[in-house]
This record gives C-alpha cells, structure tokens and sequence, in this order.
C-alpha cells in the first residue's frame, strides 16, 4: 500500500485529535458512577475536497496543526517540569506563541474548510480511482477491455 493511501486512512482512522492544551493536565476526571445517556450525532458535511491536490493540502495542513500541537503539548510539559525562574519564563513564552500559531492556523483551517482542532471528524471517502504503471501497449489492451464509463452527473 502507498503512504499516500496509508496517510488518507490513517486521517480517517485518527478522527482527528482532541482539543488544545489543558489547563492543569495533572487533574484527572472522576469516573462517572452510573453511565450517562449520550445524546444522538450525526454526521454533518462541513467540506468537499473536490481534486486530489485540494486533498493533499488539506492533509499536510492537518498534519501540520497534529505536529504544531504536539510541540506545544511537548513544551507545556517542559514548562510545567522546570524549576529555573529564568528558563520557566522563557518556556512560558514558547508555550504561549506556539498556541498563538496554532489558534490562528486552526481559525485559518476552520475558514477553509469548516475543521477544528477541538472537534472529531471523520473522513468519507465516496469516490477512489486505483492506477497501476503498465507498457504502452497493456494500457491500449486494458482500456479496450474497459467498457467506456459514462461520467457521473
């Protein structure tokens, strides 16, 4: 399998990451004593990506904003770890124009195409073309073979 085709199901897999740093990551929830009723989703469309170029970039850019994330969580962690006033303060300061970037590229995502990093989405793929390489002459063979495909309205 490609890594395209593996970083396309991948995404799809991921349904795509939580929301941004905690506050106090050291807190943990209560487990709830009696399980809750969940209330009914659907899925709604908030974008199409109608070539593979549109869908490649927004692949890169949602994995941009994964790496993005995952250095400000990495540096929160490093900030909340130091004992250095001096470096503490100049980590915080990371910390703080790393989240500045990222919540300005996730309003930037959320304009183009209606993608937040602090909701789930899932990927549906409705249309897939499989290629091969083949020779000039398996290519004529092939598409003879091929009943002409009448394009889709």
């Amino acid at each position: 399998m490609k890594k395209s085709s593996l970083a396309l199901f991948g995404l799809s897999a991921c349904v795509l990451v939580v929301g941004l740093i905690a506050a106090d990551t050291k807190k943990a929830a209560p487990a709830p004593t009696a399980p809750v009723a969940e209330k009914q989703q659907k899925l709604v469309r908030v974008s199409t990506l109608k070539t593979v170029e549109a869908n490649q970039e927004f692949q890169t850019n949602v994995q941009k904003m994964q790496a993005q994330r995952q250095a400000a969580v990495e540096l929160n962690t490093a900030f909340e770890k130091e004992t250095n006033a001096a470096k503490k303060k100049e980590l915080k300061a990371k910390v703080d124009e790393a989240l500045a970037a990222l919540n300005s590229n996730n309003q930037a995502m959320m304009k183009a195409y209606g993608f937040s990093l602090d909701r789930n989405y899932t990927l549906v793929i409705e249309t897939a073309h499989i290629y091969m390489l083949v020779s000039d002459e398996e290519a004529a063979k092939i598409e003879k073979e091929q009943p002409a495909a009448a394009p889709k309205k």
